[in-house]
């Protein structure tokens, strides 16, 4: 037999499969409509759901149950004050009658908490939601404030960084710049090629020598050829 896994649960037939995946889809879809809802709006949707019995199979039946437990956690409501999930085997008593004809009529307004509470604890839920609405609010305006300031001395210490970072930079391009400058401008040997210079300077005088050498080997050989005349002639 074919099992259909639908939002985590095991269906055995495939009808109930598919009442089950249209329950899930309501689930998302009433999830998707409580995101932004007071604890007030999440009880008439709550109170909606249980009057239509809308839900019928475990998926639709689980998210009730939790639904209800978010709601007496809240601590902003009585027990009493929150209806009980119906049973499934159970038949609709006769007063729901009126209801379900509501629930086959468009739906243009959800059912307020207040028109199902009694008029003297009306004034008391709306003072104790609006206190607990002002807490919530005033706590997270203190964490916001205590991140804003963190942030604020996170991005001046960067800066401070920052400012340093880019005046060292500076700094060792200038000493570059000026090595290039003064290896350029200045002629005289350094440490580097001081070898290249005496060598050049050592041939020069070298070179200098041979020929001052070359010309007084020259000078003696006139010399010596004029001497080797002169005494020639003196013999005939």
């Amino acid at each position: 037999m074919a099992k259909y896994n639908i939002g985590g649960y095991i269906f055995n037939d495939e009808n109930s499969a598919k009442k089950a995946a249209k329950e899930l889809k309501a689930v998302e879809y009433i999830l998707g409509q409580m995101k932004t809802a007071d604890e007030q709006e999440v009880l008439k949707i709550y109170k909606k759901i249980i009057s239509q019995r809308l839900f019928s199979t475990q998926i639709g039946m689980g998210f009730l149950n939790q639904l209800r437990q978010n709601l007496v956690a809240t601590g902003v409501f009585d027990e009493d004050q929150i209806p009980p999930i119906y049973s499934v085997d159970e038949p609709p008593k006769a007063e729901s009658k009126p209801e379900k004809k509501e629930a086959s009529e468009p739906q243009v307004q959800k059912e307020t908490a207040a028109e199902t509470a009694p008029a003297k604890e009306k004034p008391v839920k709306e003072k104790k939601a609006r206190k607990l609405t002002k807490l919530r609010k005033e706590k997270a305006d203190k964490k916001n404030t205590a991140i804003s300031e963190d942030d604020a001395g996170v991005i001046k210490k960067l800066r401070l960084v920052n400012s340093f970072l880019i005046v060292c930079v500076f700094t060792l391009l200038l000493c570059v710049l000026g090595m290039f400058y003064v290896s350029t401008t200045i002629n005289s040997p350094t440490i580097l090629n001081y070898k290249e210079a005496i060598t050049d300077e050592y041939s020069s005088w070298k070179q200098q020598l041979d020929e001052r050498e070359r010309e007084l080997n020259e000078r003696e050989a006139e010399l010596d050829a004029r001497e080797s005349g002169v005494s020639g002639i003196e013999g005939n």
